[in-house]
């Protein structure tokens, strides 16, 4: 030998003092670590109360303000893109000019019919009232839902009001509405005015509790 010192290699079996040695204790106290391969995609989405999304990658994470992902693009709560409930509410010369068209065609309609009367024996059936309050009624909801107001649903039974109320005094003798507690048809006429304010009042609390349930979506 040259007398000189020959740096000795550790072992490959040797532990290194600088590296921290775990064994089964040491991992009961710690619990188990989950670890991530590198390159992975994986990828933690979560979600908190204030409708934010949070995605982290790798250690990194970033915020966006909505709450759902629609085809790739972010969409923000309660936008109509995301729900597609909203619809575009008509403008309010369109909105009064269906009310009242409305409420000229039903409201005449069911002014003419509502004196139908089935007399059978001593007994009267007034068909002819339940059948115009339904199809008021029906117009009614159906003008307050379409142009997403509450006052059009009123519209169409105050213009039938009006018809009614013209038909009845407006021309004395008038056949079209009998008011008389003495005639089946005069009953009928008086109950008439009573059926086309319940239609009102029925029709803007059916349209009032749409527009709320539409508008929760």
């Amino acid at each position: 030998m040259s007398g000189q010192d020959t740096p000795r290699r550790a072992a490959p079996w040797a532990a290194d003092s600088s590296v921290p040695r775990t064994g089964p204790a040491d991992q009961a106290r710690t619990g188990p670590t989950d670890q991530v391969p590198a390159g992975s995609s994986e990828r933690a989405v979560t979600g908190r109360m204030d409708g934010t999304t949070t995605a982290t990658t790798h250690g990194t994470s970033a915020e966006r303000p909505g709450g759902a992902d629609v085809d790739g693009e972010t969409v923000a709560p309660g936008d109509p893109a995301g729900t597609g409930a909203a619809r575009e509410r008509p403008g309010t010369a369109s909105s009064v000019l269906t009310a009242v068209l409305t409420g000229v065609l039903a409201g005449a309609l069911a002014t003419a019919l509502h004196g139908g009367i089935w007399y059978l024996g001593g007994w009267w059936l007034p068909w002819g009232l339940v059948f115009s309050g339904a199809l008021l009624l029906s117009a009614s909801v159906w003008c307050g839902t379409s142009t997403r107001r509450v006052w059009a649903a009123a519209v169409p039974g105050l213009v039938t009001y009006v018809i009614a109320w013209a038909g009845a005094y407006l021309r004395e003798g008038s056949a079209l509405v009998v008011t008389t507690w003495q005639a089946p048809i005069g009953i009928v006429g008086i109950l008439w005015f009573v059926v086309v304010f319940a239609a009102v009042m029925c029709s803007v609390i059916v349209t009032g509790r749409w527009l709320v349930r539409q508008r929760a979506r």
